[in-house]
């Protein structure tokens, strides 16, 4: 019995051995031709991606402002810019079998190389690209797909090829069809080498919209470590790919961007695999293409005319909605020749071409704050619509001593206004008021209506770019070691001190004095709009201030009549003018280092900080010593008096605020309270001095280009006489 059971166990042990020899056999014997042809078919047949198209950024309008255009590309396998020994010899059985056969499988490798080198000197014929340049641009592939695999390493916690070795990655972009024809005939031999469809980044020419649009930069490590989408082969980042990296480029990339479709081919060319690619998704802006443009053309014209010209922002809101309608940063720049101007835009310390200035600054408010001031003081009761402060131009007029009032232009002296009450005290942009009701309130309350319109908060435009500014609160005066202190009630009041805002926030701040609500910002069209809030004023405390930034540009003698005067079309420009101080900006470093011969030698380097200055350095002079700690500011905007190396307080200068609203009027040109103001704005001109005669002059512009352009009823959506939706 036991005898016939372990003949059965065998029999079936060699049963099965059989079948796995005769198996063995079919496949490196019967078949082996067959499966060979199948491995270097896979070996060089890699599966190619097909490009989504990105979605398009549009104005409110519908007019393109970004889209990606048609091109073609030359891509090469990654596998040859990495020269892997086992691609080339797949190519070299291929090679030997197909037009060589006498050769051995050493010569056949080499050719393949020599074909590689002739591949290189091709390319570089056509593209007009230097070989050097080509392989800078190979290497840089090579280090990203480096990174991906750390990446994925990190992630999976074990080695593991990735896709991205066995695909084509672009080394020639952006050709046109006669391009395109002239690359397949001239690099047709080349199995590893595809010509592929692709498009390239158009971006409209205006200057006034690189900062708004935003940049496009390579993927990094930190992307695809974080990649939502990284478990899906086609909709992940890969290591050749760009995303957007600044403005509404990066806000808006997942809609933006697509999913990558797929086409898998035999070495015969039949296709064994086909996936559509979808494209992402169009974006409408709040923008009007048109007033953005014509107000980029204001500031251009205006600000080459002051003392220290340097930059300056406009930016418009929809008060009802807050969308911004035009949001504008100066200088600017065309966004289809960033890369290729980058260099001496990036140098440019004083202009400062690359910052965007209209949510990335922030500045001192100066005197536009003060209105906000005055809320405070009334809704806390600390001062009320019958308080009067006597300005002899001086905190202590005895003494003629402690905080003073303005000073009068052109002169030493400064301004007494005498007895004033509060819309008296805005229209004449008085110091003295504000001191006195700033220390009534005290820093705390006064902070706490600063955060109620939205001082030192995001403004919501969901750009990255984006700085807070700072409400300088108690806790925020504590967290840098400093106390409370009476000097700081004082500077508050003014909009000096720490407290500071950004352009756009500056904007939502009239629309704050214009309608009663704080909202948050909305750039996207299709954005709901945000969480708002009333500001817990008196109706008769909002007239009383809003009397007040109507006589600041409408009755003789306040601080902006005689520049910023406006009655048009049924409304009167209202506002508040602002000068905040502001000391000089560093714009170059002086770098003592030593010369490879031993030479003491000092770099000038245009920059706006001193680890800026460094970070050149350190790449313009690879591999030169130099002491960090002795290298010092030598250069600044606006100059140094003669003789001076280190600003003082002689040497501060202003920027010019104008921060304003049109405000419907009657046949008399009085103000209608009643009516909602549907527009607001901000102007600032750096180191423009006085708000009311620089900013204004620009401000009158601003309203009658808004009037000109939206129509009577100041409508967003209005199109002008002329021009089509």
């Amino acid at each position: 019995m036991f005898e016939t059971r372990l003949k059965i166990m065998l029999g079936l042990f060699g049963l099965a051995l059989l079948v796995i020899v005769v198996r063995l056999v079919d496949l490196q014997v019967v078949r082996a031709d067959v499966y060979r042809k199948q491995a270097e078919q896979a070996l060089l047949r890699p599966a190619r991606m097909l490009p989504s198209v990105r979605g398009r950024i549009l104005d409110r309008f519908g007019t393109e402002l970004a889209a990606d255009q048609p091109c073609w590309e030359v891509a090469v396998d990654y596998r040859v810019l990495t020269i892997m020994p086992a691609y080339l010899r797949g190519h070299a059985r291929h090679l030997r079998e197909s037009t060589e056969p006498g050769i051995s499988q050493t010569e056949a490798e080499e050719e393949i190389r020599r074909r590689i080198d002739r591949m290189w000197k091709d390319l570089a014929r056509f593209s007009e690209t230097s070989i050097a340049d080509l392989r800078v641009r190979g290497d840089e592939i090579c280090a990203r797909v480096a990174r991906v695999r750390a990446a994925v390493t990190r992630q999976r916690g074990f080695e593991t090829p990735i896709a991205e070795e066995r695909m084509c990655h672009a080394l020639v972009t952006g050709l046109n069809d006669q391009d395109q024809i002239t690359a397949r005939q001239l690099l047709q031999g080349y199995p590893w080498l595809e010509v592929r469809n692709s498009t390239t980044r158009s971006y409209c020419p205006s200057k006034s919209l690189p900062h708004l649009l935003g940049q496009r930069g390579a993927v990094t490590s930190s992307t695809l470590e974080n990649d939502p989408e990284r478990d899906d082969p086609l909709a992940r980042y890969l290591a050749s790919e760009t995303l957007g990296v600044t403005g509404v480029e990066y806000a808006a990339e997942r809609r933006l961007r697509g999913r990558r479709g797929l086409i898998r081919k035999n070495r015969s060319g039949e296709t064994v695999e086909n996936i559509a690619a979808t494209n992402g998704e169009d974006v409408t802006l709040t923008l009007r293409l048109d007033l953005q443009e014509a107000l980029y053309t204001l500031l251009e014209r205006a600000i080459p005319n002051t003392p220290y010209p340097t930059g300056g922002a406009i930016v418009v809101l929809d008060v009802p909605t807050r969308q911004v309608l035009a949001m504008v940063s100066y200088p600017g720049y065309d966004n289809n020749t960033f890369r290729s101007a980058y260099n001496d835009l990036a140098r440019d310390a004083r202009h400062q071409a690359l910052r965007f200035r209209g949510v990335a600054n922030q500045y001192a408010p100066g005197s536009i704050i003060k209105p906000l001031t005055c809320i405070a003081g009334l809704t806390t009761g600390k001062i009320t619509l019958g308080t009067t402060f006597d300005c002899q131009g001086y905190y202590y007029p005895k003494t003629r001593s402690g905080r003073k009032c303005w000073p009068i232009h052109g002169t030493n002296q400064r301004m007494a206004h005498g007895p004033l009450t509060v819309s008296e005290a805005i229209a004449h942009s008085c110091n003295i008021f504000m001191y006195h009701t700033g220390e009534r309130v005290g820093v705390a309350q006064l902070c706490n209506y600063f955060d109620m319109a939205g001082v030192g908060l995001p403004s919501g435009i969901g750009l990255r770019e984006e700085v807070r500014g700072i409400n300088p609160t108690p806790s925020y005066l504590s967290a840098r070691g400093e106390s409370v202190s009476k000097g700081d009630a004082w500077n508050f009041a003014i909009g000096q001190g720490e407290v500071s805002m950004t352009p756009v926030q500056t904007a939502n701040l009239a629309a704050v004095y214009a309608g009663g609500i704080y909202k948050k910002v909305v750039l996207l069209r299709e954005e709901t709009t945000a969480a708002e809030w009333r500001l817990p004023v008196k109706p008769e405390h909002w007239r009383t201030i809003r009397t007040g930034l109507f006589r600041v540009t409408n009755q003789p003698g306040a601080t902006a009549y005689r520049t910023a005067h406006l009655v048009r079309d049924g409304y009167a420009l209202c506002g508040k003018t602002g000068s905040a101080t502001v000391g000089p900006w560093a714009v170059a470093y002086a770098i003592p280092y030593t010369s490879p011969e031993g030479t003491e030698l000092t770099a000038i380097v245009s920059a706006n900080s001193k680890r800026e200055a460094v970070e050149r350095f350190a790449i313009e002079y690879r591999g030169t010593e130099f002491a960090r700690d002795e290298v010092e500011a030598c250069k600044y905007w606006p100059p140094l008096s003669a003789g001076r190396r280190r600003p003082t307080k002689a040497d501060q200068q202003e920027h010019a605020w104008f921060i304003g609203y049109l405000q419907a009027v009657d046949r008399a040109g009085q103000p209608l309270h009643e009516v909602a103001p549907r527009i607001a704005f901000s102007v600032l001109v750096e180191f423009g001095g006085s708000g009311g005669r620089v900013a204004g002059p620009i401000a009158v512009k601003v309203a009658e280009t808004m009037l000109d352009t939206l129509g009577a009823g100041l409508d967003p959506d209005a199109v002008c006489a002329g021009a089509e939706p």
